[in-house]
C-alpha cells in the first residue's frame, strides 16, 4: 500500500477541523470544549480553557466582541450561542489565580513595543515567552490603553490592575510618560531587532501587510487600531499575537508567511448540518451576568460541532469509536507491525465495504475502496487472519464445486408435449411442462444454437429460497421462449472480493467469463445484488440485467397476490447503491402488487449494509447483528428486500422481513416474512438439490456428484446451533464420525460411555463427541480450532 497516499486522504477527513466559532475567533479558543466543560458545570475547566488563549482573561473575557457568535451555526436553529456571556459566567464562577511562571531566558533578541494599549501588551507578553527582551514605551502612566475605557459596570477597576500586575512579575521593561518623537523613533529602531508599534495612531503613513503586519519590508510591526479601523477589542488583540510570532520570524531568519494560512479568523472546512435539528432560543439571564444553572442551560444549546455524518450513519465506526483519519493511521500502523495487531486486524475485517462513508462524506473519502486495498494488501503480506474469512471461502469452493455449479442452455421441447396436445392437457404436475410448455408448443420458438439470455440467480437465494430459483427460471423460460435463457448456477466470487482474495477472484472471473463466451455471449439476468455489483467491477464486458428490471419488461406473473395497501419500507441492497433501475424498478414492482412505501431515511444511493457485507458476518458476529439491529431501529413497519441475506439478517434479529420473490411467488407471504435461514449445512444441502432437481426436471439428467447424508446420525437442535456459531458443517462431522468408526481414531470416556474423535481436513481440526445408541450416533457436541495434534 501507498501509505504516503493513505495519509494524504487520511489528512483530508474534517473530523478535526475547527468548529466556525473557534476558526471566526480571533484567538481560536476552543469554544466547543469551553462550553462543554460548562454544560459539565465544571466552571474551573472552562475558565482555564479560555485562559490558555486569551490573555488578561479577566478583563477581555468581559469586554470582548465576540465575532466568533456571529458564525455560530445554531444561529439557523433558534439564535447563535451566548459565547460572551459564557465567558463572563467562566469567569464570575471559575476564576481561579494563574500559577508563577517560571523565567525565560532572553537570549532572542531586543524588541521594542510602542503603545501599552492593547495590542502592545499583548505583543509585549507573547515577545516575552519567546525570549525576547521587551521594553514597552507609554505615553501616559499606566498601561492597558482603551481598558480602561470600560471600567464600570461589570469591570472593575482593581481587576484591571490585578491583570495587568502582571508586568511587574515580568522581565519586560515598561517605560512610562514616553512621548515618541522622530529623534526617538530613529534610535529605538537603531538600538532593538524590531520595533511594534501600537499607538492607535501615528503621524506618518504606514504601508503594513495585513498577513505579517510588518510595514514594508523593514524591522517595523504595526497592529491594533493602525490596522483594524473599527476599533474591535479582539482584533486588536490577535493583531499583537500575530505581529509576535512574525517578529521572531523576522528576526530569525524564517519564512514570513509559510504555514500561516489559519491565524486570525478563517473559514473552516467543518461541514454540520441542522436542517433536522429543532430550534432552541437562547436563554434569558435574569441578572448581569449568567447563573450556574442559567449557563447550564445556554451550553446545553450548544451542538459541539464536528463532522460526524459518516459515524452517525455507520455501526462499525461507532463499534470500533473511531472515525476515518484515526482509522487510516491504524491501518498504517498495522501495515507496518509484523503481521498486524489483532485489534486492527479485527476492525478492518469488521467493515462491510458497504460504501455509505462515501456518500456522507462532505470530502469524497471512501473507507470502502481503503479497506478493499487494506485487506489485499494483509492477505499479499501474510497478515490476513486466515481465520476471518475461511468459511466464507470453503462456501464460495462449494458453490462453483461439481455439487452446484453448472451451464445449461435452455432445456429441450419434452416429447410429452404431442400426447398433451392430442389429450388437450395443458398443465402437467412436473414443473417442467406447465406454462413453458404450453408456450414452446403454441410459441413461435426460432431455430438457433444459443440462448440470448443466461440466468445467473447466485448462491445465496439458492441457498435459502431454492424453490424461488425454480419458480424465477420457470417464468424466464415461459415469458422469453423467443429470446431464449440458459441458466448457470454459481458463485461469482463476492466473497473472495471482499476478503481480499484477488488469486481467487482472478481464477472466479476467468470462469464466468469462459462460460459466458462458450454460451455465445447471452446476457447474463441476476437475482443477486452482488452479483450485480461483481459484473460491474470485474466483468464489464459482459451485458446484465436484473431478474427485477425483468419482471418489469416482461409483466408479472398472472396468479400474483395482492398487497391491499400494506405499508412496506423498502431495504435497498447496499451492494446496489448507484443502481438506479433496480432501485426503481423493485418500487415499481412493489405498488403493482398492491402495496405502499414508506421509504426510510438511508434510502436507495444512502442505504445501509444489514451486516452480510465485506463477510462481516463470518469475522465479527456481534459486529453484522448490530448493524443488522441498527437499520432494524430506523422503522417500525415491515421491510422489503430484494437480497437473500439482507432478509435472513433483518428475520435473525426478529424483523418481519419480505423478500420481493415472497411477493411475487409465495402462497402465503406473511408467513413467509418471518421465515428464518436455512442452517449453514442445510445451505449447502439446498444449493446441491436445486442442481440435482433441475436436472433431472429439465433435462432428464442426473448430477455426477452429490451430497449423500449419514442415515443414521442424530443431531440435536442444540447442537446445530453449536455448529453454526462455529461454522462447522454437517459434511465435516460427517468426515470425523466415519473416519473414526472406520479407522479406530477416537477416545473413549467411560465415565458417560461417549466418544471424542478428530480430523483435521485442510487447516482446520474438528473435534466431535458423540454416543452410539441403538445403532445410530447421536452428537454431544462439536468444536474446531487450527491447532494440529501430532503423533510421535
Amino acid at each position: 500500500m501507498d501509505n504516503e497516499k493513505l495519509l494524504k486522504t487520511g489528512d483530508r477527513c474534517i473530523y478535526d477541523e475547527p468548529a466556525a466559532c473557534t476558526a471566526w475567533c480571533p484567538l481560536h479558543i476552543d469554544v466547543a470544549a469551553f462550553v462543554s466543560e460548562i454544560e459539565k458545570g465544571d466552571f474551573i475547566k472552562a475558565y482555564k480553557i479560555l485562559e490558555k488563549r486569551m490573555p488578561f482573561t479577566r478583563v477581555l473575557g468581559m469586554i470582548c466582541d465576540h465575532p466568533c457568535e456571529s458564525a455560530c451555526v445554531r444561529e439557523a436553529a433558534g439564535g447563535a450561542i451566548r459565547i460572551s456571556e459564557l465567558e463572563k459566567a467562566a469567569i464570575k464562577h471559575g476564576y481561579t489565580p494563574l500559577k508563577k511562571a517560571l523565567p525565560i531566558p532572553k537570549k532572542a533578541g531586543k524588541v521594542a513595543v510602542i503603545g501599552g494599549g492593547l495590542s502592545g501588551i499583548t505583543a509585549a507578553l507573547e515577545l516575552d515567552k519567546k525570549g525576547f527582551k521587551v521594553t514597552i514605551y507609554e505615553k501616559s502612566d499606566k498601561l492597558g490603553g482603551r481598558i480602561w475605557d470600560y471600567e464600570g459596570a461589570n469591570l472593575d477597576k482593581e481587576i484591571i490592575e490585578e491583570e495587568l500586575q502582571i508586568f511587574s512579575k515580568l522581565d519586560i521593561e515598561v517605560l512610562f510618560n514616553s512621548h515618541i518623537g522622530q529623534k526617538d523613533f530613529k534610535e529605538i529602531m537603531n538600538e532593538n531587532n524590531a520595533v511594534f508599534l501600537g499607538t492607535g495612531e501615528w503621524d506618518e503613513k504606514l504601508e503594513v501587510n495585513p498577513e505579517t503586519f510588518q510595514v514594508q519590508c523593514s524591522s517595523l510591526f504595526a497592529g491594533g487600531r493602525l490596522i483594524y479601523k473599527n476599533g474591535s477589542v479582539i482584533l486588536s488583540v490577535s493583531s499583537g499575537r500575530r505581529a509576535a510570532a512574525s517578529i521572531e520570524r523576522y528576526v530569525k531568519g524564517i519564512s514570513m508567511t509559510a504555514a500561516r494560512e489559519r491565524e486570525g479568523s478563517f473559514e473552516t472546512p467543518l461541514k454540520y448540518e441542522v436542517d433536522v435539528i429543532e430550534p432552541a432560543a437562547p436563554v434569558v439571564k435574569a441578572t448581569d451576568i449568567f447563573s450556574e444553572e442559567e449557563a447550564l442551560n445556554e451550553a446545553e444549546r450548544c451542538f459541539q460541532c464536528r463532522c460526524t455524518k459518516c459515524i452517525d450513519s455507520c455501526s462499525h465506526m461507532k463499534k470500533f469509536n473511531t472515525h476515518p483519519k484515526n482509522y487510516i493511521r491504524n491501518i498504517i500502523h498495522n501495515e507496518d507491525t509484523f503481521l498486524g495487531t489483532r485489534s486492527a486486524n479485527k476492525m478492518i475485517n469488521s467493515c462491510t465495504m458497504c460504501g455509505l462513508c462515501d456518500e456522507q462524506c462532505h470530502v469524497g473519502i471512501s473507507m470502502k475502496n481503503i479497506i478493499q486495498e487494506t485487506r489485499e494488501s494483509m492477505v499479499e503480506k501474510g497478515k490476513m487472519p486466515v481465520s476471518a474469512h475461511d468459511f466464507a471461502m470453503k462456501d464460495m469452493e462449494f458453490s462453483n464445486s461439481g455439487l452446484f455449479f453448472m451451464v445449461k442452455s435452455p432445456p429441450p421441447i419434452p416429447e410429452e408435449l404431442a400426447e398433451m396436445r392430442k389429450k388437450e392437457l395443458f398443465t402437467y404436475p412436473r414443473l417442467t411442462f406447465s406454462k413453458y410448455a404450453q408456450s414452446v408448443y403454441f410459441g413461435d420458438v426460432p431455430d438457433k444454437e444459443n440462448a440470448d439470455y443466461l440466468f445467473y440467480p447466485g448462491c445465496q437465494l439458492a441457498a435459502s429460497y431454492p424453490e424461488y430459483v425454480e419458480k424465477a427460471y420457470e417464468y424466464l423460460l415461459s415469458r422469453m421462449i423467443k429470446e431464449g435463457v440458459g441458466i448457470m448456477l454459481g458463485c461469482c466470487g463476492a466473497p473472495a472480493d471482499w476478503a481480499g482474495r484477488q488469486d481467487l477472484m482472478k481464477s472466479n472471473i476467468e470462469r464466468l467469463r469462459d462460460a459466458w463466451a462458450e454460451m455465445g455471449k447471452p446476457t447474463f439476468i441476476l437475482a443477486c445484488s452482488s452479483c450485480c455489483d461483481i459484473f460491474a467491477k470485474y466483468l464489464p464486458e459482459i451485458p446484465f440485467i436484473s431478474l427485477w428490471e425483468i419482471f418489469e419488461r416482461y409483466g408479472l406473473p398472472e396468479i400474483t397476490p395482492k398487497g391491499n395497501g400494506h405499508l412496506l419500507s423498502v431495504h435497498d441492497a447496499c451492494s446496489t447503491r448507484h443502481n438506479k433501475n433496480i432501485q426503481e424498478g423493485i418500487r415499481n414492482i412493489v405498488v403493482k402488487l398492491g402495496y405502499e412505501i414508506q421509504e426510510l431515511k438511508y434510502a436507495k444511493e444512502k442505504t445501509k449494509c444489514c451486516g452480510y457485507g465485506g463477510l462481516v458476518y463470518f469475522a465479527n458476529r456481534e459486529q453484522a447483528e448490530n448493524f443488522a439491529q441498527d437499520r432494524i431501529n430506523e422503522s417500525d413497519q415491515d421491510f422489503l428486500v430484494y437480497c437473500a441475506m439482507c432478509k435472513d439478517l433483518f428475520v435473525a434479529e426478529g424483523k418481519r422481513t419480505y423478500h420481493i420473490l415472497d411477493l411475487i411467488f409465495a402462497e402465503n407471504p406473511v408467513e413467509t416474512a418471518q421465515k428464518k435461514m436455512p442452517n449453514l449445512s442445510q445451505r449447502h444441502a439446498n444449493r446441491a438439490q436445486l442442481k440435482k432437481k433441475l436436472l433431472k426436471d429439465l433435462w432428464r439428467e442426473d448430477p455426477e456428484t452429490e451430497l449423500t447424508p449419514m442415515k443414521n446420525l442424530i443431531i440435536p437442535e442444540e447442537v446445530w446451533g453449536i455448529m453454526d456459531e462455529r461454522f462447522i458443517l454437517l459434511e465435516d462431522v460427517e468426515k470425523v464420525v466415519t473416519y473414526a468408526q472406520e479407522f479406530g481414531e477416537r477416545f473413549f470416556n467411560p465415565e458417560d460411555s461417549s466418544y471424542l474423535a478428530y480430523q483435521r481436513i485442510a487447516d482446520v481440526t474438528y473435534w466431535v463427541r458423540y454416543i452410539e445408541k441403538d445403532g445410530a450416533i447421536q452428537l454431544v457436541t462439536v468444536y474446531s480450532h487450527r491447532m494440529e495434534v501430532k503423533k510421535d
